[in-house]
This record gives structure tokens, sequence and C-alpha cells, in this order.
């Protein structure tokens, strides 16, 4: 089968440079969401037409796809109208095989309803529409039908007059055609409407006036066709994306406290006894273990956390894998990398940058660690800071096994603390400390008695 990907709209609406088709749905782009759609059709000859400066849609159409599957990027020169896209697209097309053609900007719509859309096509029509009924029509093409419920044409909202504009059955986008008629067709296709432009729609009636057979499918869910024009409709998309995916996770076990109080905009994988409280922000790819507790007010962007871990409120992790039963929060931070090791405890006020904690390791509270290797068993006192930055160049700081960091201690990188060595409270450490030794570098008090304040 042809699939083709109509995605040149520039989206000005949108109020921004970024295509209108790269703009994320859920933490991804929404083209991204109509290829999901199409994951299952195997083998097909996909093809996506992009504008002139669609260099980034082409990106990540490859970045997602089969590399087997090698999709075309047919470039619509002059933004004419949804047909003169079309057009652009047929030479890529398998004359033997049926075209489907879809929107980029239709993100919501499903692999089970394309799967149905097209099921038994060529044994019964030359052309298929699906079609769907909304209380509040308004912008959409209108469903043209006789008395004998033939469909007869498509009427875009500025073309329609006052009584069509009260039907409530519209295009839902998706149309399925077969590709010698397509290719004949679109030939025939005219800008005398109001917009003056090529419209796609106009195949429904050049098929009913070349006799051709027409079928249609009614889907169900007209949330499925919602178009992503505006900013707001963005935010309608999001919204009914995440409800769908919670009440999926929801039903296969997730512990989620508070369902309308949860903002999901990537995918979940799952063990057994997962909780996440109220007011939570996931976003990308999160990956959670057995017995897992994520507390009230936390992100979490692209991690990995394993078992018997718990996240206490207000936490932000980003890019980051924590290992088994270990703890960290509240009030943590930690981005860029992060790996903490088993049985570890990341504490209140923390911020972990590129650094590898290991087992057993604490930093409780109040601390900075960048740019960081610190061995099994080391602890981290209140106030302690890795000084990774220079004003030019980022150094590293490794902490060996068995380490004791005071509190309120800086270590200015690059530096070495070897195996069982002491750092003692409030020191300022600029060499490497050598194994099982007691390091100090600080000013040593001065006390003057009977002091008197101004």
């Amino acid at each position: 089968m042809n699939i083709v990907i109509l995605a040149a709209g520039m989206g000005r609406r949108m109020k921004s440079s970024l295509p209108k088709v790269l703009h994320e749905i859920c933490g991804r782009p929404m083209i991204c969401h109509v290829l999901d759609a199409i994951a299952t059709f195997k083998e097909s000859n996909i093809v996506v037409v992009v504008p002139p400066n669609g260099t980034g849609i082409e990106n990540t159409v490859r970045q997602f796809t089969h590399t087997k599957l090698k999709p075309k990027f047919p470039i619509q020169e002059k933004p004419l109208g949804t047909g003169d896209a079309l057009k652009s697209a047929t030479p890529f097309l398998r004359i033997n095989k049926p075209t489907l053609i879809l929107f980029g900007d239709v993100p919501l719509v499903s692999n089970q309803s394309l799967k149905r859309f097209v099921k038994n096509f060529e044994k019964t029509s030359a052309l298929r529409i699906l079609t769907t009924k909304i209380r509040k029509p308004k912008g959409y093409g209108r469903i043209i039908r006789n008395n004998r419920k033939e469909i007869l044409s498509i009427r875009e909202e500025a073309d329609a007059s006052a009584k069509e504009k009260r039907i409530v059955e519209i295009f839902a986008g998706p149309m399925l055609i077969n590709t010698r008629v397509l290719k004949r067709l679109i030939q025939e296709i005219k800008q005398n409407n109001k917009q003056n432009e090529f419209y796609l729609t106009d195949l429904v009636a050049k098929a009913v006036k070349n006799n051709l057979a027409i079928s249609s499918l009614e889907l169900e869910d007209s949330q499925e066709i919602l178009g992503v024009n505006t900013v707001k409709q963005k935010l309608e998309a999001e919204v009914i994306l995440s409800q769908k995916k919670i009440e999926f996770y929801l039903e296969k076990g997730l512990q989620i406290k508070d369902p309308n109080n949860f903002n999901l905009r990537g995918d979940i994988n799952f063990e057994a006894n997962v909780t996440i409280d109220t007011g939570c922000v996931f976003d990308g790819e999160i990956n959670l273990g057995k017995n897992v507790e994520i507390g009230p007010y936390t992100i979490l962007k692209n991690v990995n956390i394993e078992d018997n871990v718990r996240v206490d409120a207000f936490s932000v992790i980003e890019e980051s894998e924590i290992k088994k039963n270990s703890t960290v929060g509240p009030f943590a931070r930690l981005r860029n990398g992060v790996i903490v090791g088993e049985n570890c405890r990341v504490g209140n006020f923390v911020e972990i940058k590129n650094s590898v904690i290991g087992s057993s390791s604490k930093a409780s509270h109040l601390s900075y660690i960048g740019d960081a290797e610190i061995g099994k068993d080391v602890n981290i006192g209140a106030g302690a800071i890795t000084c990774n930055y220079d004003g030019k160049n980022k150094h590293k700081t490794t902490i060996e096994d068995n380490v004791f960091v005071g509190s309120n201690t800086s270590l200015v990188a690059p530096i070495k603390i070897k195996k069982g060595a002491t750092i003692g409270a409030g020191s300022c450490i600029t060499f490497d400390a050598p194994a099982k030794s007691l390091n100090v570098g600080r000013a040593k008090q001065t006390t003057i008695k009977n002091w008197k304040k101004n």
C-alpha cells in the first residue's frame, strides 16, 4: 500500500517558526503519532509531502521509521492547497497498490481505526473516506449525500451554504483511493473555490462524476479526527491523548492516585505495585521497576528506575538512572546522565549532574555533585560541593570507596579523593587526598575573649 502523509502546512496560526507537524503532542512531534498509527502496515511505500524548508520533518520521519521503508519526501513548492500537495506525491506512488492519504496535523487517529478503514477496500470501492459526526462541525468539510444516502461530495466550510453548514457529518481526514484513479482524477481538480486552492476533497465529486464506486466508514470516536492548527487545538489534543494513555495504564494496574492531576507527555513501562502521587509530570520514556513510589509533584523525563526505589516530593529527574533500593528527594535534582547505584540516598536539596554514584553511598542534604565519579559507601556531608567549572572548562572529581566528606566542603576539580580518606568539615580541598588520610583545608580558628559588639 502507498501511504501519503500531507505535512507541508506551515502552521502560521501556531505563531511559531517550527513546522506545524513538529510541534509536540505529549512529548513527541505530532507527525510521530501519525507514524504510530501506520506502524503495523508493513512494507508500505511511505511518501511524506513537506514544505521547501522541510529538512527537520525529513530527519524526524527518518529517525522514527524503519530503515527498510525508505520514505520519500516530495516538496510542495507553494501552499496551493491539499490537492496540490497530493499531486506532488503522485510520481512516487506504486500504481498497482491503493493509496492511503493522511494528514500530518491529525495526530490522534488510531491504528485500530485505520485497519478497519482499509479492510476489503479493493473489493468494494475505487474511493473510500472516513467520516464522523460532531455537534460543532465548524471548520470541517461537510459530507453531502443524496436521498439514498449516497455520497455526492465534500463541501469545505468556506464554500458551504447556510443549509450545508448545518450538516453534522464531516470528513475525518483519511482517504483511500485506487492509485490509477487518483492519478487520473487529480489532474481534473481546479481552483474554482473561495480560497483559490486545489482541494483534496474535490476528488469525491470527481469520482461521482465518473460513476466510480465510493464508500465510507463512520468513526465512532470523533476525538480521533481533531486537527491541530492552533495552540488551543494542540492543547486539546494533548489532553485527549494523555487521558487515553492514563486510562490504559490504570487498566493495566498502574496506581495513579490522582488521574485528573497527572501530566503525561510520554510512555510508561512499569512492573507491579507502582504508585504515582498527585501532580506529577512524566515526559519521554519512563521505566519503573517493582514497588516504585513516586512522590507528589515529581518531574521525570527519560528515566530508568529499578525495583524498590522511592522518589519523594518535588524532585526533578532527567536523563538518569536509579538502581534498586535507593531513595531520592524530596526536592532533589538529577540530570544529564546521572547513575545512582543500589541502596543509595540522595536527599533534600541535592543536585547531581553527569555523575555516577556507587552503591550504598549517600548525599543527604544541600549538596552539588557535578562531573563526578563516586565509589561505594561514600558519605557526602551537608553543604559539600564539587567545584567542577574553572570559568572555561569542566573538570572531573573522583571519590573512591569508603570516603567521608565532611559538611560544607569544597572539592576543587580536577581532583581525586583516594579510598578510605576523610575530609574535615569546612575544608577547601585543591590537591588529591591520599588513601586512608585525614585532610583539612581551612583557616585556624581564632578566639578573642571578652569581645564586644558595636
